[in-house]
């Protein structure tokens, strides 16, 4: 199974973007509204970043009352680590637990397209293993049958 039947599932509001001008203020309104924990940080169509909801907090914390006149561009992660719809779940959890991260962003042709989180992909997967469990459980009352 890819990120692509994921990022299918998604429903956000709109995509999780924003640009490095962006204030740290606006990215956590944004963050709110949308209702995801990260956005990925695209300019002129390039993804240059991440920012998270761990930055922002971090950024509160060192900037105090400073907090809302922030930028993006000071407190993203530069160069973030990427997956493409194509990646496999599996790998793209493994990059994640890897590099303790939470969030990937999902890029296709050199353009961001949106943000997995951790939480979605283990969702994913979990409701896949219960699938695959249910199915075997099936196969084996009628073997079961059968045999009897």
């Amino acid at each position: 199974m890819t990120i692509a039947t994921l990022v299918a599932q998604q429903k956000l509001k709109k995509r999780p973007f924003c640009t490095s001008q962006t204030t740290v203020f606006d990215a956590a309104v944004e963050i709110s509204e949308i209702d995801v924990n990260a956005l990925a940080v695209v300019d002129d169509g390039t993804l240059v970043g991440i920012i998270t909801d761990h930055d922002i907090i971090r950024c509160l914390a060192d900037s105090g009352p400073d907090f809302s006149a922030q930028s993006i561009k000071d407190w993203m992660t530069k160069k973030p680590l990427t997956c493409t719809s194509e990646t496999k779940l599996t790998d793209a959890l493994k990059l994640m637990a890897g590099r303790g991260i939470r969030h990937l962003p999902v890029v296709e042709d050199g353009k961001a397209t949106t943000v997995i989180s951790s939480k979605e992909l283990l969702t994913r997967i979990h409701e896949n293993d219960e699938l695959e469990i249910g199915v075997l459980r099936d196969l084996a009352r009628v073997g079961q049958a059968a045999l009897a």
